[in-house]
């Protein structure tokens, strides 16, 4: 029984190592899949009046140019932007929309890349009016054009325009690693192109990486920028005066929050593994009282006692090794099914495999443990005087055991606690009233293309069609229209503030989500109207200076007082100072980033919505994948190249949002239970095994005249006094936990009780029924018998 407790118990705990291991290794171990990563950088910029509405990895088409032509640090500055292309369909694929990046010649040479097939981007293409060039990702050169290896110099036409592919990168090669937007079609980018593409005034906004030269350290590159940005505010202060720009390594902006998070389930999963390596030091420790008289034997031969230390620690290895084993093998199935819940927020994870690295690692943790776990059994083995092997265990217990015992269930009650807290906080978070309903909503990604609707009439008399006939599907209660879907990625944050402050600085401003929505858009989402009226038509069909606003926006802008009919000013600058709108309605706040965003303020305008529209909602009975094929089927019959994707509701959306949550949650309680088994397991096995080599001491007992209750609750208090110090000393531990998790990961409420309580109590009453089993099988034994047992 103890070496099947043994095994399972390594087995346990180094395949949960291994596995956090994998996805550890995969997304902060591997260099990044460029030439010298540590050399590259991302350049962003800041707000400086409201850094709620920082650009992030944002900056400005004229700043990246100041930056390579005044920097001392850089050795070249790439530039890019996100882009979706239609790829033409033929008889045997539909037409696809496809998300690629827009780029500088000099983007790849900065990442230190190159095409596998073909060449890179050359600078003359890299300008209006050149040659029209796309480079293939290698997933798209195989699953569209059959992995043909003389698709370079051909046409492929993306649209209505034909582009040269002039080459197809590498398997393996993504860039950018994270994933901008859940709207996107695809998690990865699929082609990339020059950005000539598409217009690149002084302001737009776009995207820069760049390199660092020979020598060159962070620090200084960072000062390097610090001085430009200040110079540009200088001669530039009507664009500059308000923002800053700024530098860090490209890995730590690629990988984010998602480091603390898997280094938070690294540290957890070791924690687990000690559990395990303390359960079989336990379980040695016991099996090594019952070799006893061999050892004393085999010592009064003149064997010496170093020799039997190597001889149990071979045991151990032995042991270890084929634990480990079992363990990859848990490892490589895990990651047979992981890949399926993986978020695609999480960068490189979807490389995360169990491969020949991660089988040295599980057995290089399983011959480390085995030395652990093994040296303090055999060291005590051999660690005694006489040979008085026929005397009954004492009732003292050995405190080694105990210790062990008391560190396996600490650790347990530690882990169990940090499960329920994530459980807790992500059950919360999901129960969040994001202020629409997220069950009977459907939306869709439709962006007209740009070459057959290049004009916002036609753009407007599309979508005024596509909403004519989906309204006409079975099942469609209301359809509308927005520009910025909430949960989708797509942001439009501005300024806004009230009529007496449009000349003041934006400091005396603040930000709000500015969304432009046709007329059936917010009673279509389920949006409650607190004050006023919804849009009308024609509203939206003209140029109109109306708005709708959420409650907080009116308490922001005119607390205690009503908000309809006064003006807000949108956007406005000295420069552009009467962008007025006239509040008409009042509605619920709703989230619009995150379920656990703070408090922001929402403007909703009519003007041109449909002109300016990307997004469709349609509100039904049932919004299943039959109403998306449906929808799908209504644009096709206006437009059959018309591509139509990311068709889900909102709840898939808002559960898209917080993927990544979801994956650590899941990992890390997971490894919750498991330590709550493996703790039960070993308490059971000590308990068990102590209660085995008691047998002729509970005989004496019973054949005195104790009774079974008296039994089984000497063997039971025994081993649940142990139990409850383990529960003491993880119950103090949590807390001290708690505070650390507030600060790794957000959303964790260190002032709840209730997850703490249910933990403890729940490693208590687990411990308690591992520790009642073993006790209540003594009960069972014979007197007779035990007083003639050897």
């Amino acid at each position: 029984m103890h070496v099947a407790l043994a095994l399972f118990s390594i087995a346990l705990s180094i395949g949960a190592t291994a596995v956090v291991f994998t996805a550890v290794r995969a997304v902060l171990i591997n260099p990044l899949p460029y030439s010298h990563p540590e050399q590259l950088v991302q350049i962003g910029t800041d707000l400086t009046n409201i850094p709620e509405l920082s650009a992030g990895d944002v900056v400005f088409w004229n700043d990246t140019q100041e930056i390579a032509r005044r920097t001392r640090t850089l050795e070249s500055v790439g530039v890019y932007r996100n882009a979706i292309f239609d790829l033409a369909g033929d008889p045997a694929e539909p037409p696809e929309s496809l998300y690629g990046l827009l780029i500088t010649a000099n983007l790849f040479p900065t990442l230190g890349v190159s095409p596998m097939l073909g060449r890179n981007i050359l600078p003359e293409e890299d300008r209006l009016g050149h040659a029209d060039v796309v480079i293939l990702s290698y997933s798209l050169w195989v699953r569209r054009f059959n992995s043909d290896r003389g698709i370079v110099g051909r046409i492929a036409k993306f649209g209505s325009r034909d582009l040269t592919v002039i080459g197809v990168m590498p398997a393996g090669f993504d860039f950018p690693l994270h994933r901008p937007a859940a709207h996107l079609p695809s998690p990865h980018v699929q082609f990339w192109s020059p950005m000539s593409f598409g217009p690149h005034t002084t302001q737009g906004a776009v995207n820069a990486v760049a390199r660092l030269r020979p020598g060159a350290l962070l620090i200084q590159a960072q000062q390097d920028i610090a001085s430009i940005s200040a110079a540009l505010a200088r001669e530039f202060p009507a664009i500059n005066g308000d923002r800053t720009l700024r530098i860090s390594l490209l890995r730590d902006r690629a990988i984010g929050s998602s480091r603390n998070a898997l280094l938070l389930l690294m540290a957890c999963s070791l924690l687990f593994m000690s559990i395990g390596c303390a359960n079989v030091a336990n379980l040695l420790l016991a099996r090594g009282m019952a070799r006893r008289r061999e050892i004393s034997v085999r010592v009064a031969l003149g064997a010496g006692r170093l020799r039997i230390v190597r001889q149990l620690l071979s045991e151990s290895f032995v042991l270890s090794l084929i634990g480990g084993l079992f363990g990859y093998g848990l490892t490589f199935a895990a990651w047979k099914v992981l890949p399926a819940i993986t978020p695609a927020s999480i960068p490189r994870i979807d490389a995360a495999h169990a491969d020949r690295t991660v089988l040295a690692f599980a057995l290089g943790a399983a011959i480390v443990n085995g030395l652990l776990f093994g040296i303090i059994p055999a060291w005590r083995a051999v660690a005694f005087d006489g040979f008085n092997t026929r005397a009954t265990v004492s009732e003292k217990r050995d405190q080694t055991r105990s210790s062990l015992l008391i560190a396996e269930v600490a650790l347990a009650v530690l882990l169990v606690v940090i499960g329920g807290q994530l459980l807790g906080s992500f059950w919360k978070l999901t129960e969040t009233d994001p202020g629409f309903e997220k069950d009977r909503i459907l939306s869709s990604v439709l962006l007209p293309s740009p070459e057959r609707y290049s004009t916002p009439e036609s753009r407007a008399l599309f979508y005024q069609r596509v909403l004519d006939r989906v309204r006409n599907l079975p099942g469609v209660q209301s359809a509308g229209t927005v520009d910025a879907l909430p949960f989708s990625g797509e942001n439009h944050p501005a300024y806004v503030g009230l009529e007496d402050s449009s000349a003041s600085p934006r400091s005396a401003q603040f930000p709000a989500e500015i969304d432009v929505v046709s007329p059936e858009y917010l009673p279509a989402m389920g949006v409650r109207l607190l004050e006023g009226r919804w849009f009308h038509q024609e509203e939206a069909t003209g140029q109109s200076n109306v708005a709708i606003i959420d409650a907080y926006a009116a308490v922001r802008l005119w607390p205690g007082s009503n908000a309809i009919g006064r003006r807000l000013c949108v956007w406005c600058t000295p420069q552009n100072p009467n962008n007025w709108k006239q509040v008409i309605g009042v509605v619920a706040s709703n989230s619009h980033y995150a379920l656990d965003e703070p408090p922001k303020a929402n403007v909703y305008l009519a003007s041109q919505a449909l002109q300016r529209a990307q997004f469709l909602v349609v509100r039904a009975e049932h919004p299943n994948s039959d109403l998306a094929q449906a929808i799908r089927r209504a644009v096709a019959g206006i437009d059959p190249r018309q591509t139509v994707f990311i068709t889900a509701s909102m709840r898939e959306l808002i559960a898209d949002s917080i993927a990544d949550r979801r994956f650590v949650m899941i990992l890390l309680t997971s490894t919750a239970w498991l330590a709550l088994a493996m703790a039960a397991a070993g308490v059971y096995g000590v308990i068990s095994y102590s209660t085995s080599h008691r047998t002729q001491e509970i005989g004496v007992r019973m054949a005195l005249g104790a009774t079974p209750g008296q039994v089984l609750a000497m063997v039971f208090r025994q081993g649940f006094g142990i139990v409850t110090i383990g529960i003491c000393a993880g119950f103090g531990a949590s807390f001290i936990a708690i505070r650390i998790l507030r600060t790794v990961l957000t959303g964790v409420d260190s002032h709840d009780a209730a997850p703490v309580a249910i933990a403890v109590a729940l490693v208590a009453v687990t411990a308690a029924l591992a520790c009642w089993v073993p006790a209540r099988r003594a009960t069972r034994i014979d007197p007779l018998a035990a007083l003639r047992q050897e």
